[in-house]
């Protein structure tokens, strides 16, 4: 076989892998994760589906990386809304507006069923997800927010700051499953912004 055979299957299986990636962001984005079956996936694509199995073992595999892709480009959004608040504002009101953007994503970009589904493949695979990595971009903007309030003192706590950031996580994961498993009024940008500032006034007290 010639090298440039085998090149050119080679850019033929890429092209077909990220054709499946693109038809399932936008039938995902569209509908929703649970919604979209495989076959939804592939005629999007216009791919057999032998060709969906050979490059994505299950559509919750696909998913998972669709999560993770998404981890990276959502963090390096709130990396750059920090760097667009004005430079007076506190330790304390920059991490409660950090909150609140956190909320308004997960609310209005991913949603309940989207966020429903994601849960459930964390609870069903023995690897953790990106979202759950405590190296995501989100836990070191949390960390250096807290490690910068406890050097100057805006901030008190006898944990870490690693510590402090890993409970800043912990507590919104909470209330994303309460946000969940909840089919009311529940808003979780207003009850994240209760929690925080009712933390935040434990941290700041002396």
């Amino acid at each position: 076989m010639s090298p440039k055979v085998t090149r050119t299957r080679q850019e033929k299986a890429l092209e077909t892998k990220s054709a499946i990636y693109q038809s399932a962001e936008r039938l995902f984005k569209k509908y929703g994760f649970e919604a979209v079956n495989v076959e939804d996936i592939v005629k999007e694509a216009k791919v057999s589906k032998g060709s969906f199995y050979v490059h994505y073992p299950s559509k919750d595999a696909l998913i998972a990386l669709f999560i993770k892709d998404y981890v990276v480009r959502v963090d390096e959004n709130y990396k750059k809304h920090i760097t667009t608040l004005p430079k007076d504002m506190t330790t304390s009101e920059v991490l409660l507006s950090l909150v609140g953007k956190i909320a308004e994503v997960i609310e209005e970009d991913l949603g309940r069923h989207n966020m429903k589904t994601l849960y459930r493949i964390q609870l069903t695979d023995a690897s953790p997800s990106a979202a759950l990595a405590y190296g995501r971009e989100l836990y070191q903007l949390f960390h250096g927010l807290i490690e910068k309030g406890l050097t100057e003192k805006t901030l008190h706590s006898d944990l870490s700051p690693e510590e402090t950031a890993k409970h800043f996580v912990m507590g919104y994961r909470g209330l994303v499953y309460e946000w969940c498993v909840r089919e009311d009024t529940f808003s979780l940008k207003e009850e994240a912004l209760k929690h925080y500032q009712m933390l935040l006034y434990g941290l700041t007290s002396p």
